[in-house]
């Protein structure tokens, strides 16, 4: 499983183009690619997660059922932009819900429980300078923390069926997506918004 970790990330790494937003289709681009690396046991418990997100039904509607699995698993792959405006899920945090709110619930990993967005999950804010200003450190949580905090998850005995089938597609897509944003205010830092993911089963 480790190496089919590894070649995923380094594919993401190698056919991320900075020129095209990272959107459904390019995390459906890469969990296919992913899919296609996975061992049958691998995919069968991958499966079994699965078939606990709310939206199994609608992402197998009308799927053979030798096909599930598989369409299934590309389509959770934008699971995580699907909550960000879906009914029932609020936005929190400030700017939008791009800053975490204070405290330490807006790191916390509940599995379907949590009705929150999260949006500041998708990224990190890497501070730039290019006259020496001091940078502001990333906001946290993020994309970096989140990511650390799913793949223990996922690799835990104790944690949840609930919560690893809740982390799992905000893992396996992955990484390095070299999407980015650059701001520059007068007088602060620049900031690269760069989405980050790594691949996790």
């Amino acid at each position: 499983m480790k190496r089919a970790v590894a070649v995923l990330v380094a594919f993401a790494a190698i056919a991320a183009s900075p020129a095209r937003a990272w959107d459904g289709f390019g995390h459906m681009e890469v969990a296919q690619i992913a899919w296609n690396r996975l061992t049958p046991a691998v995919r069968a418990r991958v499966a079994e997660l699965l078939r606990l997100n709310p939206q199994y039904v609608a992402w197998t509607v009308n799927i053979p059922p030798e096909k599930r699995d598989q369409i299934a698993f590309v389509r959770a792959a934008t699971w995580p932009d699907f909550i960000r405006g879906a009914d029932g899920y609020s936005s929190d945090g400030s700017d939008g819900g791009n800053r975490p709110p204070p405290g330490p619930e807006a790191g916390q990993n509940n599995g379907y429980s949590d009705h929150l967005m999260h949006k500041y999950w998708h990224f990190i804010d890497k501070p730039f300078s290019t006259d020496g200003s001091a940078l502001e450190q990333p906001a946290s949580p993020n994309a970096q923390t989140q990511i650390a905090l799913f793949r223990k998850a996922l690799a835990s005995s104790t944690a949840s069926d609930d919560i690893k089938s809740y982390d799992q597609p905000g893992c396996y897509i992955s990484s390095a997506t070299s999407t980015s944003r650059c701001t520059q205010r007068r007088g602060s830092p620049r900031v690269s918004r760069t989405a980050m993911r790594v691949g996790t089963v």
